[in-house]
């Protein structure tokens, strides 16, 4: 294994264009009590169902073409279940367990579409861990994510291999995986190829660390940076052309949750806006994207947790002011200022191909 720091560090704080165009979406709703957890290119969107308690009988779904969500197969002897990622075979990942509590006693699994459905398979923890959650899965079918004692806290990052689950070098934790086998901790950058382990340094500051929460194929990633006292919180981002990137002021509690691979991340604000930064447009309200022809709807703070390449975003939102909150999937629609340049039109309703 070999540690390698990048020496030079940009900042960036981001502001929208003066002229910049609120772009507008339409809104496919997936189902009340849906939580969307994972999006693949192709619209694909993983989750997980409550049936019951909010803490206890989760169980794993997925949608389809924005068409209402579908619970996944629980394997014998499974009682509840969970999603986290969804690739682009639609390869998904998560979690299940024999009792009802999957998110405090959870065993690492994978479904894996076939013809009519999925299969599930359980990938085990470490040895002498009772639990372990497979969190992210790249293109290639490397799985990441935890193992431990405790299953609320799982200490030791894992790569989920065929041979069955080991540590990952160093203390690196399977929060991300992109195409390139690049793992992402912090700001510290794991080639799953060459056991290389680069560390972006923070940004010029007093900060206890940055907590990372997305990676993509670029590289570039983004979460949140932690100072020390009050309003210590800041959504950031870092980009592998550009440095850091100040995503919004500070919150108690705030965070970039997703990334794609030009940049565009989503962003919450502890318990009141969530939002999209765009590279190049800048900041909105998920709210203000969507197009007044789609209803009146409330985002849910917190809930947004995946952009593609096309722009295509999941988040938790309730429809008017007394209806059911569920995931939903946002589109943008055709001819939209936001994706003229860059897009081809797929002729299927919306933006299907970005061209870099």
């Amino acid at each position: 294994m070999r540690s390698v720091v990048l020496a030079a560090v940009t900042v960036a704080c981001i502001a929208p264009p003066l002229d910049a165009v609120v772009p507008s979406y339409r809104v496919q709703f997936l189902g009340a009590g849906f939580t969307a957890t994972g999006l693949n290119e192709h619209g694909v969107v993983c989750g997980s169902v409550t049936v019951g308690t909010p803490e206890t009988d989760l169980l794993a779904a997925v949608s389809h073409d924005g068409q209402p969500y579908e619970i996944l197969p629980l394997p014998p002897g499974m009682q509840s279940s969970r999603a986290h990622d969804v690739n682009n075979a639609g390869v998904i990942v998560g979690s299940v367990s024999p009792t009802a509590y999957v998110t405090t006693q959870p065993i690492a699994a994978v479904w894996r579409p076939v013809a009519g459905g999925y299969e599930v398979e359980v990938l085990g923890s470490l040895p002498g861990d009772p639990y372990s959650a497979a969190i992210a899965v790249n293109d290639l079918g490397d799985i990441v994510g935890g193992s431990g004692f405790w299953g609320w806290n799982l200490s030791t990052g894992v790569l989920f291999a065929p041979g069955g689950p080991s540590p990952l070098p160093d203390g690196m934790s399977g929060v991300d995986v992109n195409n390139g086998r690049v793992v992402l901790t912090g700001s510290r950058l794991l080639d799953l190829d060459t056991g290389e382990i680069t560390e972006v340094p923070l940004p010029p500051g007093t900060w206890q660390g940055f907590v990372g929460a997305a990676l993509n194929n670029a590289g570039d990633f983004a979460g949140y940076i932690l100072g020390y006292s009050g309003c210590s919180t800041f959504p950031m981002r870092f980009r592998q052309a550009a440095g850091w990137e100040y995503l919004g002021g500070c919150a108690t509690t705030t965070s970039a949750t997703a990334i794609n691979d030009r940049g565009d991340s989503l962003l919450y604000y502890y318990s009141t806006t969530t939002g999209a930064h765009f590279v190049d447009e800048g900041y909105y309200p998920l709210g203000a994207l969507i197009d007044p022809s789609q209803g009146g709807w409330t985002i849910q703070p917190g809930g947004a947790n995946g952009i593609n390449n096309v722009r295509q975003i999941i988040a938790a939102a309730r429809q008017g002011l007394s209806g059911p909150i569920g995931a939903i999937l946002m589109t943008p629609l055709d001819g939209g200022p936001l994706f003229e340049d860059g897009f081809e039109s797929g002729g299927t309703g919306h933006w299907s191909t970005w061209v870099p």
